[in-house]
């Protein structure tokens, strides 16, 4: 500290102990004017900037992604109640909720025309449907409709494709559902929520509500789906949705929203919703991380400060009340500034993202600015609290001895603070405490292991560099004699270096691994109900018109009814849901397949896929840990009239992502190979050649074809919204980062002007001295990016393997780039940060340590 700051201390130091408020803002300014407080007051401010702007730009695309997506669903919310209406007080609940709702009820029937008939899924649906995405209806069979007003009137209906094609169906004709007949008039091309259920073959006849009660074929015990669609604000759904649910039978009426489900969209917008958490999280982590290094430098440029105010009569209790002031005001100002920028920064970036969607994102609520204020706070009052206690803590005889510091205080204490700190954040930041301990856990873990190679690196850098030139083992000593110092910088390095490489491999490796499950060629269409008689014609189709297509996979309809010999439950009614002699089950008809080989995209967790004539079954991995079917247990099945058992042999991780069929079962093929089957494949048809849709299938009638284009489109633009968050937040990591790095070097500066002063006054010449630095950054960065590009390994295989279930693979490049990042970024920081040092006379040196 020079001369004019230890005079301006002692006149601060010597007023009144009643202006102790009037003394904090005078030394804010005397900091703000020196330039002090700049790496902390940015540090709040971008942690703030980071929080505000990553949580509403997520929040607002997390909408966007969620409302577009409803239209999978035709509202944003679907109640579904078996075999049971719902209380009509529920839905006037909703409307006073400004929640708007519809109806929809679903069942298979027979219908009849022209002499044939057909099993369908007859949906009736009330005014209003759908309310969200929009129905499709077109003139002719298997061609692109066109947006639908309305819904079919009295007396009409409108029907999918495939009835056309199995009942010889034209427009105008009658068909019979029940006691009621209708006249088609348009082909229903698209329904918003038709779902993928692949299996569930039976083509749709949609009618009005109003004429449900005419066909007279619901009636005591009929296998009826209640459908109430609801659609509103988030803030109105929320709360009738909190209303709701306590109501809600657990057995009968299931509550779902478009994430829930096995299908591709469903896991998509989960690994979306991970995609965005996680690469959010690490920008926060490292705002929080420039924040505790700035407020430790902002201690110990006090010292001095303290040691004068002492020295001059100054209480310690008084000394605390003018720091306290003093970060008060800095954070608050920090915070405003924060939040502005925030405003600015997510406000044009939503306006960009918004233009490249191609659709205004949905307004957010208060949340985001709450947690922005929330994390500012905690960064600035909890991170400078060590430090604080420490100031508190320097002696008056410092004004002598200038090595003399803080005594008494356990450095334990500092990282129980910081931990803690940031533990809470990630908490509060997620939502999820196991989610935030896991995380930091890992973290945890690793900082330990990179401090420990860290020392080792710099013991053997030193060595090496002992049989260079001057300037290399000038700045090797360096490096030893602040070995600790340099352990500690090359960690916070590291750190900054490995979430800026995380979250690049997140944006280019880990996103195009996702992209790349769904390719340019990925199946379109699924093909199902194919007679077993078909399935060889219908091979020799696919290869006759060079269409890409899975293998057409047996399919066989049957139900678990027992496992270990304890019954399971089907459908259950409120008076047996506690039956405990019942153990839970799938309570549906499923679709069994057999295979001699394990299906394409499917993985082993455990077990031996079958053996040339071993009897067995293998179980999906979800299925297993749901019900609790493990290895070996015995699994009771009815086919038709006929009942086995056969032993679990394995259980297989699914993909569910991929446009293939999957099975939850799949038996050895001598158990179920000669019972009657139908067969299902899925293809991918080119859109230039979708006219031809109908002449390629013209000869399998009974063959019904499910689009999922719209389910694959969909599943690109998740993709592309996650890919747009990703780069959003990397911008904001790589500003977060060069923060931490020169709150790191200019921790060091007041050594290294200790270090140039003796040199100069050894005859050191200046180039000898800025080569000496130059190296000894380019090692610690070299070195950190080493460490962080180990750590990044580390953490994306993890990623890979417990997060977004993908295959692991090593990043080769990375590992090149980490070192040559870290060596160029850091050698260039820590260069201008010391370039000042570099160009002032030795006298002036000496008079500022003086």
């Amino acid at each position: 500290m020079g001369n004019g700051t230890h005079q301006e201390t002692a006149q601060v130091a010597g007023q009144k102990q009643s202006n102790w408020h009037k003394i904090s803002w005078r030394l804010l300014k005397h900091e703000l004017r020196r330039g002090e407080l700049t790496i902390m007051a940015a540090a709040v401010a971008l942690a703030v900037c980071a929080v505000l702007s990553l949580s509403v730009f997520s929040e607002r695309l997390q909408l966007g992604l969620m409302e577009r997506s409803a239209e999978f669903l035709a509202a944003d919310r679907v109640l579904r109640s078996r075999g049971d209406e719902i209380p009509t007080e529920w839905l006037t609940r909703a409307q006073a909720e400004n929640v708007a709702s519809a109806r929809r009820v679903t069942f298979n029937s027979m219908a009849f025309a022209n002499g044939e008939l057909a099993l369908v899924d007859v949906k009736a649906v009330s005014d209003g449907y759908p309310l969200r995405g929009n129905l499709e209806t077109a003139e002719e069979p298997f061609i692109q409709g066109e947006v639908a007003e309305g819904l079919p009137g009295p007396g009409e209906t409108w029907v999918q494709s495939t009835l056309f094609q199995q009942l010889g169906l034209a427009l105008g004709d009658r068909l019979e559902v029940g006691e009621s007949e209708f006249v088609v008039t348009r082909v229903l091309s698209r329904e918003p929520d038709a779902g993928f259920n692949v299996f569930a073959d039976s083509p749709t006849v949609l009618i009005h509500f109003d004429e449900l009660a005419a066909t007279a074929l619901i009636q005591p015990g009929s296998r009826v789906n209640y459908n109430y669609l609801f659609a509103g604000n988030p803030a109105d759904l929320e709360r009738f949705e909190n209303w709701l649910l306590p109501q809600l039978d657990e057995v009968t009426q299931r509550w779902r929203n478009v994430q829930d489900g096995d299908s591709p969209l469903s896991a998509a917008l989960e690994r979306a919703e991970r995609f965005m958490l996680l690469a959010s999280l690490l920008g926060v982590v490292l705002a929080a991380t420039a924040v505790a290094v700035a407020a430790q430098r902002y201690a110990q440029r006090n010292f001095d400060a303290v040691a004068v105010m002492k020295t001059l009569g100054g209480r310690k209790s008084q000394v605390g009340k003018i720091f306290t002031l003093h970060l008060l005001l800095l954070t608050s100002a920090s915070i405003v500034v924060g939040l502005l920028l925030g405003i600015g920064l997510q406000a044009s970036v939503v306006g960009w993202v918004s233009g490249a969607l191609g659709y205004d994102l949905p307004a957010t609520g208060s949340g985001p600015y709450l947690l922005a204020i929330a994390t500012g706070l905690l960064c600035a009052l909890m991170f400078s609290l060590y430090p604080l206690l420490r100031l508190l803590k320097v002696p008056p005889l410092r004004v002598l001895r200038r090595d003399l510091t803080a005594s008494g205080l356990a450095r334990w204490l500092h990282w129980v603070i910081s931990g803690g700190t940031i533990f809470l954040l990630m908490v509060i930041y997620s939502g999820s405490a196991m989610l935030s301990l896991a995380l930091f856990a890992g973290g945890l873990l690793a900082m330990l292991l990179l401090l420990a190679v860290s020392r080792l690196f710099i013991r053997a850098s030193r060595q090496a560099g002992m049989q260079a030139g001057s300037s290399w083992r000038l700045a090797m000593a360096g490096l030893q004699r602040r070995a600790k110092e340099n352990s500690m910088q090359m960690l916070s390095f590291s750190v900054a270096i490995m979430l800026f490489l995380l979250v690049l491999a997140l944006r280019h490796e880990l996103l195009e691994d996702w992209r790349g499950q769904l390719p340019a060629d990925a199946p379109n269409y699924f093909v199902v109900n194919v007679a077993s008689q078909q399935a060889e014609p219908m091979q020799a189709m696919f290869d006759r018109e060079n269409l890409s297509a899975t293998t057409l996979y047996p399919i066989v309809p049957g139900r678990l009814t027992a496992i270990n010999g304890t019954l399971v439950r089907d459908a259950v009614s409120k008076e047996e849901r506690d039956d405990s002699e019942y153990r839970e089950g799938f309570g549906r008809e499923l679709q069994l397949t057999w295979q001699a080989d394990l299906p394409e995209e499917n993985t082993l967790r455990e077990g031996e896929w079958f053996a040339e004539g071993e009897s067995g079954v293998s179980v999906e991995s979800q299925v297993a840990d749901r019900i609790g079917i493990n290895i070996g247990d015995e699994l009771t099945f009815l086919i038709g009239a006929d009942e086995f058992t056969v032993p679990v042999s394995n259980i297989r991780n699914v993909d569910w992502n991929t446009m293939q069929p999957n099975f939850y079962m799949v038996f050895s093929p001598n158990l179920i190979e000669n019972m009657p089957a139908t067969y299902i494949a899925s293809f991918h048809l080119p859109e230039e050649r979708q006219p031809e849709l109908y002449q390629l299938f013209r000869d399998f009638p009974q063959a019904s074809l499910i689009d999922v284009d719209d389910i694959l489109q969909q599943v690109r633009d998740v993709i592309s919204h996650v890919s747009l968050a990703v780069t959003f937040v990397m911008v904001l990591v790589i500003g977060a980062g060069a923060l931490v790095l020169v709150a790191q070097v200019q921790a060091s500066l007041e050594e290294r002007e200790q270090e140039l002063v003796i040199l100069r006054t050894l005859g050191a010449k200046s180039a000898l001295l800025t080569r000496a630095i130059t190296y000894e950054f380019v090692v610690l960065g070299a070195l950190a990016g080493v460490i962080a590009t180990i750590a990044m390994e580390l953490s994306i295989f993890m990623l890979q393997t417990q997060v977004f279930n993908m295959d692991p693979s090593i990043h080769l490049r990375f590992w090149i780039l980490g070192p040559l990042v870290g060596a160029g970024i850091v050698a260039l920081l820590g260069w201008s940060v010391c370039w000042r040092l570099m160009r002032q006379q030795t006298g002036n040196l000496i008079r500022q340590l003086n």
